[in-house]
């Protein structure tokens, strides 16, 4: 069991941004609610700590260097490792709402200019094929006439 938890057990460290940081504590909740009772407190805690890579795990020993001098008090279960991590990569300027409200606009707007650049594609083509068209109906009307032509110069010629 304790294999299966680790090998998807997600991993947060290498962006630290708060919307990466608000996301892992949410897929950290719903392995929460997935233990069984038989898993210590201390089991999640540990499992938590060694998901941390790159920045976090860089401040998680940072922060353990400072509890071995007695700088800082230890953490003892999930709460107080939330309650920590949203200290350091919160900001207190930081708006949930706000900054996920950017974010959708951001991606609204970079949807928009998607779908303008492929319009204007689509457009472009659209041009081409109208302009080729043209071209293949004048050449069919020139080939028409000139058959035309001939055939009144070969039927004046009979006469």
């Amino acid at each position: 069991m304790h294999h299966t938890y680790e090998s998807t057990f997600p991993f947060f460290g290498e962006d630290i941004s708060a919307l990466s940081y608000i996301s892992w504590e949410r897929e950290i909740n719903d392995f929460v609610h997935s233990f069984h009772l038989r898993h210590s407190k201390y089991y999640f805690l540990t499992l938590c700590i060694s998901s941390f890579v790159g920045h976090a795990r860089e401040w998680w020993d940072y922060r353990q260097s400072r509890v071995e001098k007695g700088r800082k008090s230890p953490i003892q279960n999930l709460s107080e490792l939330r309650a920590c991590m949203r200290r350091t990569f919160i900001p207190p300027s930081f708006d949930l709402d706000h900054d996920i409200e950017k974010k959708k606009i951001e991606i609204a707007r970079r949807k928009e200019e998607k779908l303008a650049t492929l319009l204007r594609e689509m457009r472009e083509l659209e041009e081409k094929e109208r302009l080729r068209i043209q071209r293949r109906e004048q050449k069919e009307r020139e080939k028409f006439k000139q058959e035309l032509r001939e055939e009144v110069m070969a039927s004046s010629c009979l006469h």
